[in-house]
């Protein structure tokens, strides 16, 4: 993983601000690629493991095929998907993909404004986030 700008650290605090049940924090680059990942419970981000970046690739990869269908159906707003221990809600920001797993006892409801408030974050954060991926300084 490349070293991670005080901006894409930046950005990830505000998102665990949003709610406080989410658990854990992923931005991927549109290639896949892992920009972050970081646990709610853990003060720094961390090196995911081979699995976990194979995940995140194919978040990426599913992110260009959706793209494909934004003529004729419109552009996706956020993925919602409920599983039987946890929640995992996929949003898609210009040129950064975020994924986060959320407390299984948040409502669908609960969900959509997760995804609408993240949706709302500060452009300039999110912008100065993004020009950090080609522009990292050291």
């Amino acid at each position: 993983m490349k070293m991670v700008s005080t901006e894409i650290r930046e950005l990830a605090r505000q998102i665990f601000k949003i709610h406080p049940h989410i658990e854990h924090l992923g931005l991927i680059d549109l290639e896949g690629h892992v920009l972050l990942d970081q646990s709610s419970a853990a003060p720094e981000p961390f090196e995911p493991d081979e699995q976990r970046m194979m995940f995140y690739y194919q978040v990426g990869l599913r992110r260009s095929r959706r793209e494909h269908f934004n003529q004729v159906y419109g552009q996706t707003n956020y993925i919602h998907i409920i599983r039987e221990k946890i929640q995992q809600l996929i949003l898609y920001l210009p040129m950064i993909t975020i994924y986060l797993t959320l407390d299984k006892t948040i409502s669908p409801d609960e969900i959509a404004k997760i995804a609408e408030k993240t949706h709302e974050l500060d452009t300039n954060l999110v912008n100065e986030a993004i020009r950090s991926i080609f522009y990292v300084k050291q």
